[in-house]
């Protein structure tokens, strides 16, 4: 496992003078200390930087560090410290980061994990130790734990689900949707969360399939799909699962409207890997990468410069997490404290009383789960990625 700590450089006093011996002493002491007590908040992130996912874990760090290192830049009195541990997406790993970030970094907030699986084994940790957790993952149960310690800086699979297809059969007048999901957790929640949202509008849904990771042929499942005659197809988990599914969708001719479930097609790179079989997918997410990124303060044109890459929802999320444990640390008097952070953080629980960031006015509710109404877009285009809002 390996650890990063990206943090700027200390402000220091260097005298370049000769003197006595003894005035030397003072004066080295002197220069080895700041000029003034300069305030640290160290942050963990955790997430897969390394391996398959890595896209994910590079992309939720690098929108951490983009803000860390505008408040460093903007002001002195308070530092920002990200210190990232790369768990692979393996949740051994996840839990054996969380508690050494926990107990040897004594970090005052943790931001993460990526996959949901992995989060839910580390939130009885941060629960224990009264740490902040944040996290993009979207799986229901994370905040069911009964821990007033996790914040979902996102949306959950069922309220992203109940707007993608709301979507779905209110404009654009589709009824018959199926369902193609991973047989994993986080992929049976996804297919049951969108099984609900049909209900409520009086639906069922013409089919229901799953698959496993790692599988590349979906000829099967799409097959009993197409049989049932759906004219969209709602479907989630797995970046290169995905690709696949979108590409083999075309290749067997179906014409159904395709309607994504999670931010993975929020992503740049999944786009561009997809290609033209994922343009017209539609999906409800809690930030997109438009090219007008005025109200929101430039993050995209910021991301752009420093990392050479366009962000996606995951790094948008983890940059407002690390605005909110910042002015939590403010309205502290400037003073890191994990307790008051959270405490913060579980005030923000109404547009009234919320946090404007990029993602909108962020709040949650008594669970923890963000609580903002999601972005709903459409992949205008693969090459480079273009998305359209169609709800703003």
């Amino acid at each position: 496992m390996s650890k990063t700590t990206l943090q700027s450089k200390p402000e220091s006093t260097v005298w370049r003078v000769i003197v006595p011996c003894k005035a030397l002493v003072v004066a080295l002491m002197l220069s080895a200390s700041p000029a003034y007590a300069q305030k640290v908040i160290k942050i963990g992130v955790l997430g897969p930087l390394t391996g398959d996912l890595a896209y994910a874990g590079q992309f939720q760090l690098r929108g951490a560090q983009l803000r860390a290192e505008q408040i460093n830049a903007q002001q002195k009195d308070i530092k920002i410290e990200i210190i990232a541990e790369d768990d692979e997406s393996k949740c051994d790993r996840s839990v054996a980061a969380a508690r050494k970030l926990i107990s040897r970094d004594q970090i005052h907030a943790l931001l993460g994990a990526w996959q949901s699986t992995c989060t839910l084994a580390i939130v009885p940790i941060t629960k224990q130790a009264e740490i902040p957790q944040y996290t993009t993952s979207v799986a229901t149960p994370i905040t069911q734990q009964g821990s007033e310690w996790i914040f979902r800086v996102g949306l959950q699979t069922g309220k992203l689900n109940r707007e993608t297809i709301g979507y779905a059969v209110k404009t654009l007048g589709r009824k018959r949707i199926a369902i193609l999901s991973s047989s994993e957790e986080v992929g049976k929640s996804f297919a049951a969360t969108s099984e609900t949202a049909l209900k409520e509008l009086g639906l069922q849904p013409v089919a229901k399939e799953e698959y496993s990771r790692g599988d590349k042929d979906f000829s099967g499942q799409l097959g009993r799909i197409k049989a049932a005659n759906p004219d969209a197809l709602i479907f989630a988990t797995g970046f290169q699962e995905q690709a696949i599914i979108a590409r083999q969708v075309r290749e067997l001719g179906m014409n159904v409207q395709l309607l994504g479930g999670d931010t993975i097609l929020g992503n740049p790179k999944f786009v561009e890997l997809a290609g033209k079989d994922i343009e017209g997918a539609i999906l409800a997410t809690v930030f997109l990468p438009t090219d007008d990124d005025s109200s929101i303060g430039g993050f995209v044109k910021a991301y752009r410069e420093r990392f050479k890459e366009t962000p996606d929802p995951w790094a948008g999320q983890f940059y407002d997490a690390v605005s909110i444990i910042y002015e939590a640390t403010k309205a502290n008097g400037g003073n890191p404290d994990a307790k008051k952070i959270g405490a913060y953080t579980r005030g923000l629980s109404s547009p009234e009383k919320s946090y404007p960031g990029i993602l909108g006015k962020i709040y949650f509710d008594k669970t923890g789960d963000g609580s903002w109404p999601p972005v709903i877009g459409q992949v205008a285009g693969s090459n480079p990625p273009k998305y359209k809002l169609l709800n703003r």
